[in-house]
């Protein structure tokens, strides 16, 4: 069966959505104002899957895909889109999270968007073949890999490295054998890490020693998933990243901002935003992506993550550059800061996971903290928090979308809390 649909919006997923005949489809590559045919797949929530079958007049808002691999790659779903209608979707995407929780008020400033192959940090997954080694994504929505020829998201240097390791992966993964590549462009270099079932022997250490140097990679760290042990085949130089005007060292695969113009909008929304000489509070503060550079206005900073590794990194970072920033492992799901353990601060910076802060959010909205600086990665969750603080008095800024994952569903958000 195949129907005619005009595509009437975006979902929040990225999908096209057509309302005909009291139903709704959902349609992945297709652009509010397309007119197409289309053959339904599956139930899908409330509506039906379906894909197009032919487009018969395309939106004005379309775009030609910059990459070979759109439609496969699961990475880039909205490749077909301009980037101007993008951004303001993305504006428009926080907008009506906000107006289902009842705020309806909201002023929300034009997007940030990373430029291309700007994103510093990549996850690939490599297979050992009878021919070689591939490397590369998934496929969308499988778990099958294809092997990546290029990508406009990456940075140059990340790119460039991949047809490399496939020859040194031939010569170390078993035929078989998968391995996750973790690399991450830091100021001296890629930083690499292996995460396999294989423990390295003399041999695949010095090919991977040799690898680092003939790359002028940075570190090179081995995670065996089967014994879970990790550790540090070679360091040839620091694995540092900047945040404002210190350099800090991460960890091997460790979490920061996916690209540096990302983190760097949000770092000076932050400090404009915070008075001088103010004590802090940092929540879940990963790296210290926020912290680290707070501390160059704030009188102290406490910054508290739950990860005891990005704890120990964080702490190498301050005390690396004397900063007042005390580093403190703490979870905060289960184990918020109270209302009153807040008195002893003058401002909060809070920066979640996709699921938002519900519990810590709470004892904020019952706290003397007269202002709240608050990131989120997800406008639904981040609506939710935004509602609890607003019902205990709080009044939220204007709002900054910052899109560093270029071409896909997500963005992420700056916006500030204040009362009293």
């Amino acid at each position: 069966m195949t129907l005619k649909l005009k595509i009437e919006e975006l979902g929040a997923g990225g999908d096209g959505i057509a309302h005909t005949d009291g139903q709704d489809y959902y349609v992945p590559f297709s652009a509010p104002g397309d007119q197409l045919l289309a053959t339904p797949l599956k139930k899908q929530g409330s509506g039906y899957l379906a894909e197009i079958s032919e487009l018969q007049e395309p939106s004005n808002v379309r775009s030609a895909p910059v990459c070979r691999h759109y439609g496969t790659c699961g990475g880039c779903n909205l490749q077909h889109l301009s980037d101007n209608f993008l951004a303001s979707w993305k504006g428009e995407a926080i907008s009506r999270a906000l107006e289902k929780v009842g705020i309806s008020n909201s002023v929300i400033t034009p997007t940030l968007t990373s430029p291309e192959k700007s994103r510093r940090r990549v996850e690939f997954m490599a297979s050992r073949r009878k021919k070689g080694v591939m490397i590369g994504y998934h496929v969308r929505k499988s778990h099958q890999v294809f092997d990546v020829g290029e990508c406009h998201v990456i940075t140059p240097a990340l790119k460039k490295l991949i047809q490399p390791m496939r020859l040194l992966l031939g010569n170390i993964l078993p035929r078989n054998s998968k391995a996750r590549l973790t690399l991450t462009e830091c100021l001296s270099g890629i930083d690499l890490k292996i995460a396999c079932a294989l423990s390295p022997d003399l041999e695949m250490r010095e090919l991977l020693a040799n690898f680092a140097n003939d790359h002028a990679l940075s570190r090179i760290t081995w995670h065996d998933t089967d014994t879970k042990l990790e550790e540090v085949i070679c360091a040839l130089k620091p694995s540092q990243i900047a945040l404002g005007p210190y350099n800090v060292p991460i960890n091997a695969g460790g979490f920061l901002q996916a690209t540096e113009h990302a983190q760097n909008c949000l770092i000076d929304l932050t400090l404009r935003n915070l008075t001088d000489h103010s004590t802090v509070l940092d929540l879940f503060a990963g790296c210290g992506s926020f912290s680290i550079p707070a501390a160059q206005k704030a009188k102290s900073v406490v910054a508290v993550e739950g990860d005891p590794d990005l704890v120990g990194s964080l702490t190498r970072g301050a005390n690396q550059h004397m900063l007042p920033i005390t580093a403190i492992e703490r979870d905060l799901f289960r184990d918020p800061y109270r209302a009153e353990e807040l008195d002893d601060f003058d401002c909060v910076i809070i920066d979640p996971p996709r699921a938002g802060a519900k519990a810590q959010v709470g004892e904020l909205a019952v706290s003397n903290i007269s202002k709240i600086i608050f990131i989120s990665c997800n406008p639904a969750s981040f609506a939710r928090d935004a509602r609890t603080l607003i019902d205990a008095g709080y009044e939220m800024g204007e709002i900054t979308p910052v899109d560093q994952f270029r071409w896909s569903s997500h963005v992420e958000l700056f916006t500030t809390f204040s009362k009293g």
